[in-house]
């Protein structure tokens, strides 16, 4: 009787289970379909402040058409992913706007009127099959001024990038004007007409900058800088990058825009890659010893901890190494305080320059960013051209110091005047000259982190260029301008999407086997010239009117056997150390591919073993 009541308890329990999991299936998809637990390190799937305080801030309502084809996403499961991932975005969007977000939802299939409609807003299709039959996913949003943002079509690869892709396009839409910024570069970065009037084109963060700043060309490579006498009333922040034969005038006309309460952002880089070593207008040193620091001259940092890999060299010579000149700033040496870096993972820069503080210098100044310890000066001769990667590791010795590589100035300061020729400043008056203001300055000692190969993938896609960052090169300069503009709604919204999560043990290794066959490399070496040079000896004495001694021949053969086996034992250190760094990069591998299999093993194990010592118990007491 025991044992029919037993199984009857036992299938009511089975029957209550069931019908408490439908039930609470039901209630979750009837009033928590919308809810998400986000468990990701950067809350990729948290809407950030930034979006919802540009979706609060919509005066006039705005008009977001979402095209997908159903048949794309049974034909590619990872599209209706994506495309279901969008629409639940876009009805949380909607809430948070408080109606002002007007959302609409379309399925194009092939040959209607609503794919007909579909290629009118620029929705761009992919091939269904071979019939001629087209799937569609973009998207086009609108406002009551003409105002258009399209995405052709939604790019798999950009999913991390999709809450900034759409909030930024909604921000454009949102606010009648942009920040009127003003520009001034030495170097063709927005774009250069060549002598046979061919165009190269503008380096992409111009259209990053340009997407968020009304920007009026004050100063470019081309244009006589005597002509720089004023900025406009409308500019309150400057962006000067690499100037380059600024005239008295000109660097006048910028003094006195700063210490008038404009903002600048200084990009200073004392050897530039991309430019074959050009460095900026020396001029410009005037304005930053008096705001209590200098960029050095003649040196450029190196940083062994955070070197990038680099090729460098002639065809069929091209060496493959870590370039201690390129340098990627991870998040440990970038200020977080500060709101412009502030959960920004990847800087990269190369050749950069170090600032040093003036002493006793009024102003405060402030990293932003910073080399590790693990670093060095290098002289800006030995990165031009083909650098020798091997040559800058071998001489590389730590300072233990962390170079400032970019820095935030704010304070009192006194005009450049007196270093300059009053007879060049037309535009100079007494009763307007302003002696000493208040800066407020933002300076990187870097031009070529903002060309396009240090921070971002391009490809083309569907005739347009499609951007998708690895660094957050980009990320700084535009969160920058905002800062200064007081406008940095969308700037933790920025830094999303580039993330750099290294194995810190890997690293650490690899740093330590750098290290350690550096100063091997470097004490063989230096055995191995002292070989050579007695050897060259022997040679010139064998060939002079002496004769060599018995002596002095096994001398020589010993010299000789003693360099190969040097050679042989650089090679060996060289083999071993990859080794070691192989056989962790595989135990890592094992262990993540087999770890969480044999945590369920032992738990499933210890179980078992529990469960059988209480019967074994239960039996024991019957």
């Amino acid at each position: 009787m025991n044992r029919k009541n037993s199984i009857i308890y036992t299938w009511i329990g089975v029957l209550s289970a069931v019908i408490i999991l439908i039930s609470v299936n039901t209630l979750v998809n009837s009033y928590l379909n919308s809810q998400r637990l986000d468990l990701t390190e950067e809350r990729m799937y948290t809407i950030s402040s930034g979006t919802i305080e540009t979706l609060q801030s919509i005066q006039e309502p705005i008009n977001i058409k979402f095209y997908f084809t159903n048949r794309l996403g049974e034909n590619y499961p990872p599209f209706k992913l994506f495309a279901d991932r969008i629409k639940t975005l876009l009805k949380r969007y909607e809430e948070i706007s408080d109606g002002n977000l007007i959302i609409s939802t379309y399925n194009p299939e092939p040959f209607t009127e609503i794919e007909e409609q579909a290629l009118a807003d620029n929705i761009r299709g992919i091939p269904l099959n071979e019939q001629g039959e087209y799937g569609y996913f973009g998207i086009r949003a609108y406002n009551s001024v003409d105002g258009v943002e399209v995405i052709p079509f939604m790019d798999i690869e950009r999913e991390e990038f999709l809450e900034y892709d759409l909030t930024s396009r909604i921000f454009s839409l949102s606010k009648e004007s942009k920040p009127k910024i003003g520009f001034i570069a030495g170097l063709g970065i927005d774009g250069v007409l060549d002598n046979q009037g061919g165009a190269v084109p503008p380096w992409k963060i111009m259209g990053q900058i340009n997407e968020f700043f009304d920007v009026t060309t004050l100063l470019d490579y081309n244009m006589d800088s005597r002509e720089l006498k004023s900025i406009p009333d409308d500019i309150d922040t400057l962006l000067v990058l690499q100037p380059l034969n600024l005239s008295d005038q000109a660097l006048y006309t910028i003094d006195q825009f700063v210490l008038g309460g404009g903002n600048i952002l200084l990009a200073l880089d004392p050897s530039t890659t991309v430019a074959a070593g050009i460095q900026y207008d020396q001029k410009m040193d005037y304005i930053l010893e008096n705001w209590g620091l200098k960029i050095m001259p003649e040196l450029v940092a190196g940083d062994l901890k955070l070197a990038r890999p680099a090729q460098v060299g002639d065809r069929g010579e091209r060496v493959y190494n870590n370039y201690l000149a390129l340098i990627g700033v991870t998040s440990e040496y970038i200020n977080q305080d500060d709101p412009i870096v502030s959960g920004l993972d990847l800087i990269n820069i190369t050749t950069a320059g170090v600032i040093e503080r003036l002493p006793d210098h009024k102003t405060e100044i402030t990293d932003i960013f910073t080399t590790s310890e693990q670093s060095t000066l290098i002289g800006k001769e030995e990165v031009k051209d083909n650098p020798d990667l091997n040559k800058l590791l071998r001489e590389f010795e730590a300072s233990n110091n962390k170079y400032s590589l970019s820095v935030r100035v704010k304070g009192n300061a006194e005009s450049v005047i007196e270093n300059l020729e009053l007879e060049n400043i037309p535009t100079y008056s007494e009763a307007q000259h302003i002696q000493n203001g208040s800066v407020n300055a933002i300076i990187v000692t870097d031009v070529d982190f903002l060309e396009d190969q240090f921070w971002v993938n391009v490809k083309e896609y569907f005739g347009e260029d499609l951007l998708t960052p690895f660094a957050n090169n980009a990320t700084f300069i535009v969160n920058a301008l905002e800062n200064l503009s007081d406008s940095s709604t969308l700037a933790t919204l920025r830094a999303r999407g580039v993330m750099d999560r290294p194995f810190v043990l890997i690293n650490d290794l690899q740093l330590q086997s750098e290290t350690i066959f550096r100063d091997k490399e470097r004490s063989l070496a230096n055995e191995m010239a002292a070989l050579q040079n007695r050897m060259r000896e022997l040679e010139q004495k064998a060939g002079g009117s002496v004769m060599l001694g018995q002596s002095d021949l096994d001398a020589f053969n010993e010299f000789r056997e003693k360099a190969q086996n040097v050679q042989k034992e650089l090679r060996a250190i060289k083999l071993e150390l990859a080794q070691e760094l192989e056989a962790l990069n595989n135990a890592i591998k094992i262990s993540n591919m087999a770890g969480i299999p044999m945590l369920f093993l032992a738990l499933g194990i210890l179980y078992w073993a529990i469960r059988k010592y209480k019967i074994s118990r239960s039996a024991q007491k019957d």
